[in-house]
Formats: structure tokens, C-alpha cells, sequence
């Protein structure tokens, strides 16, 4: 039986869940700030406190690892967790609420690459579109959820990356009760 190796007290054990999930938070922030072509994989490991061949052996590429990042962020139960009759509102206050990663600045800014943008829209139909619709049931169910998806995406845009100053900071209250109301007429169908 070989000796056993002397444990050095300095080198702490890699917890490999906690590296990849601090890759997928720097990935989302970068990609949010920068977009994909102006975001490299050495930028992500910086981010995330890490040398960059982690980045690729738990990802394989920048493209894999944006789909990754994107499609964490495109969770659209977190949309769902409410009463129906609630979602307006409940939706309102996840797009105001934004902790600093926007999937909608992510999936804007993916646009200038052909195979970011490619991911993005299988990405939005296979996550968004098509649970959204089967939440919402007829009639017109995925006309719905494209409507829905449009008026946060536009909401989004104007606020965080083209800022109106009637959509920043604060939201007035007339725009509040207007996106609420409207979102809830989408899913109520009488819009």
C-alpha cells in the first residue's frame, strides 16, 4: 500500500456545484453589461475568482456557456408562482425588481451574433413561449404569451437599456397600473 500524501491545509477542497453555479453568475452579469461579442471567457473567470480553463471544463465554450446562462435566467416558473388572477402585478414586480442580471439586455445584446441570436430564440420559444402558453390555455395561447413576452421585452428595453426617464427609478404610478392591468387582460384574454 503506497504512503499517503500529506494534505496541505492551505489548498481548500473545490466544491465543483459553487464553481460552476459563481461561472453562471459572472457569465450572466457580463453577458447583461457587455453582451455576448463583448464578452470573453477570460472576463468570466476573472468575474467569478477563477482560472479560465475552469470556465471551459465546465461550460466547453463561450457559446455553451451563454445558452447555459441564458436558460437559468429564462426560468419562466418564477413567472408562474402566483394566483392567476395576480400575475400583472406579480410579473410587474420581478421586472422592477431586477437583481442586475436582465435576460431581456442579454438576449437584446445577442443579436450582433448570428449563433447567440440563434440560441436565443430556440431558447425563448422552447422556455418562454411555449410554458407561458400552456399556462395560459385557449384561446390563442401562444399569441398571448408572444404578447406578454413583447410588453415585458419592450418594458425591459426602455428601462435598462434604452432608459426612458418616465420608466426609471421609481415607477410612476399611472405607468405601474397600465403595465399591470394590461398584462393581466393578456392572461385574463380580454385584451
Amino acid at each position: 500500500m503506497p504512503p499517503s500524501k500529506p494534505s496541505n491545509p492551505k489548498v481548500k477542497p473545490r466544491n465543483s456545484a459553487q464553481t460552476k453555479n459563481n461561472i453562471l453568475r459572472a457569465a450572466q452579469q457580463a453577458f447583461t453589461e457587455h453582451g455576448y461579442t463583448g464578452t470573453g471567457m477570460r472576463d468570466i473567470a476573472d468575474a467569478a475568482g477563477i482560472n479560465v480553463a475552469l470556465v471551459t471544463r465546465y461550460f466547453g465554450s463561450k457559446e455553451k456557456l451563454f445558452e447555459a446562462a441564458l436558460a437559468d435566467c429564462l426560468a419562466v416558473d418564477r413567472l408562474l408562482d402566483c394566483p392567476r388572477d395576480a400575475f400583472g402585478k406579480h410579473v410587474l414586480s420581478i421586472m422592477i425588481g431586477e437583481d442586475g442580471v436582465n435576460p431581456i439586455a442579454m438576449m437584446v445584446m445577442s443579436t450582433a451574433d448570428a449563433s447567440a441570436r440563434e440560441i436565443t430564440m430556440r431558447l425563448e420559444q422552447e422556455l418562454v413561449i411555449k410554458p407561458l402558453a400552456k399556462w395560459l390555455g385557449p384561446p390563442h395561447a401562444e399569441a398571448r404569451a408572444a404578447h406578454i413576452t413583447l410588453l415585458c421585452s419592450g418594458f425591459s428595453t426602455y428601462r435598462n437599456l434604452l432608459p426612458l426617464p418616465s420608466l426609471t427609478s421609481v415607477l410612476r404610478p399611472v405607468s405601474r397600473r397600465w403595465l399591470e392591468s394590461t398584462l393581466q387582460a393578456i392572461v385574463d384574454g380580454s385584451a
